[in-house]
């Protein structure tokens, strides 16, 4: 017996044919609006790889060593700038505590290398090996870089693309606070003038820099096991003709903490004077005088004043054709050398005393004067 079928009012009906026509409709503006999403997208990344076509690529080179304290925020200052980098090569130097377990952390933001204890000039030279961008930017594992550092230096580069290395202020915080040595001017440097100030001084911060990949190729690797590798590097650079910038803006928090703190101070030094010698033919007179007159005073200070009557009259000589404010004080102390002991002592400490005391009259004694 056939089952009768229900009877559906045509108002029914109707109202099911407008509620099958509306949800078509509203499906079909879902899936319009979605194509538009997708092709603004599309449009947007396109915008943004032509504002980005032509511009330099930057790779972050870190050294770490038993980091495992610090390295997290160094890694999270660098991965969270305005303009991150294409990548992050991260060489651990043989740590033995917990420095593998933070990296783990940051599994597939950064590229980790492991090789043998071999210092941290090694270690940045295998990381250089790694690097594949037009620019590498150095990080020490404990410091920590401000939001905008590679956007400020990137846009530099694209401003002056005959720039080879920038580098910028460093503030001091942790176990000491102050602020890093700063080169002489602003922007572009003047070569000479930078020689003269690095021959003083380490004036350049290496965490700060970023470098021509192609320039570090071209000179070669930092000389390892050796005390003073970056300032030893800036120099290199500079005689092979460089173009050197300075940004005045704090880029960094450098870290200082009893691992770091020079506690191989003596060698460090040796290291430094090292540089001096195998780059003395590139500066001026002034700027030897005044390194002259350095140790001379470290030479007072050591107890070795035969010696260091020694350097004070060669910084004379070489300081006799310039108005090098040690002149005066190099000479004064030849003479207070040459007295008897207990005499020379109570001399010596006068004469510091009343030059410290002109420095402060004057707004601050000159930072390569002991």
């Amino acid at each position: 017996m056939p089952v009768a079928r229900p009877h559906t009012p045509n108002n029914v009906a109707k109202g099911g044919d407008l509620a099958r026509k509306k949800r078509s409709s509203l499906e079909s503006e879902a899936r319009i609006a979605s194509d538009w999403m997708r092709e603004s997208l599309a449009i947007a990344r396109s915008y943004s790889d032509m504002a980005n076509a032509g511009k330099p690529t930057i790779s972050v080179v870190v050294a770490a060593y038993q980091a495992e304290r610090f390295i997290a925020e160094a890694l999270e200052s660098i991965l969270s700038q305005t303009h991150p980098p294409e990548e992050v090569i991260v060489v651990d130097d043989g740590s033995t505590d917990g420095t593998a377990r933070e990296l783990e952390r940051f599994t597939g933001r950064i590229h980790v290398v492991r090789r043998a204890n071999g210092g941290c000039p090694a270690a940045f030279n295998t990381a250089f090996a790694e690097a594949r961008g037009d620019f590498v930017a150095l990080c020490g594992a404990d410091d920590v870089w401000e939001p905008q550092k590679l956007e400020w230096q990137l846009q530099t580069i694209v401003e002056q693309p005959e720039v080879d290395l920038l580098c910028g202020h460093a503030v001091l915080f942790g176990r000491s606070e102050g602020e890093y040595s700063r080169p002489p001017g602003v922007g572009v440097l003047d070569g000479a003038a930078l020689k003269d100030a690095l021959y003083r001084q380490c004036c350049i911060c290496a965490p700060s820099v970023l470098i021509r990949r192609s320039l570090f190729e071209r000179l070669g690797p930092f000389i390892e096991n050796f005390g003073a590798d970056d300032h030893e590097y800036w120099f290199r650079c500079l005689r092979a003709g460089a173009i050197f910038y300075y940004d005045p803006r704090p880029l960094l928090s450098w870290r200082q903490h009893e691992n770091n703190l020079t506690g191989r101070t003596e060698w460090m030094d040796e290291c430094g004077d090292r540089v001096r010698r195998m780059y003395e033919a590139d500066v001026s007179d002034r700027a030897i005088a005044d390194d002259l007159f350095r140790i001379g005073r470290r030479l007072v200070d050591a107890g070795r004043p035969r010696e260091a009557r020694r350097a004070f009259r060669q910084s004379l000589r070489r300081g006799r054709h310039s108005a090098s404010p040690a002149n005066l004080r190099a000479l004064a102390w030849v003479v207070i050398l040459g007295l008897p002991g207990g005499v020379r002592e109570g001399a010596g400490r006068s004469v510091t005393h009343v030059s410290r005391v002109l420095d402060a009259l004057r707004g601050g004694r000159d930072p390569v004067l002991p």
